[in-house]
């Protein structure tokens, strides 16, 4: 009667459990870090979109100098231009 080559020791040797275990634990690091960077990536463009419907946080830009940057940027307004529009816009009003 023919017995199986894994049922006495004829097979790869016990060492196998550690590099299986290890493999396990890459794979599943590689399915967490994954789902993680996915949510990551998810909110935080969300985040962004928030933060366009609703105005600049406090340390940002204001959208409307962001666009000034961005138009001098394109060349589509001069260095003079740029800067007479930007002091219009950097001019705190008085309360």
């Amino acid at each position: 009667m023919w017995v199986g080559h894994w049922q006495y020791g004829m097979g790869p040797g016990h060492g196998w459990w550690i590099v299986m275990v290890i493999f396990m634990i890459l794979f599943w690091s590689v399915i967490v870090l994954g789902v993680l960077m996915s949510l990551r990536h998810f909110r935080g463009s969300v985040h962004h979109d928030h933060a366009m419907m609703h105005g600049p946080g406090p340390f940002s830009e204001s959208a409307a100098v962001a666009t000034l940057k961005l138009r001098f940027a394109k060349g589509e307004i001069d260095e003079d231009e740029f800067t007479r529009r930007l002091a219009l816009l950097e001019q705190r009003p008085t309360p």
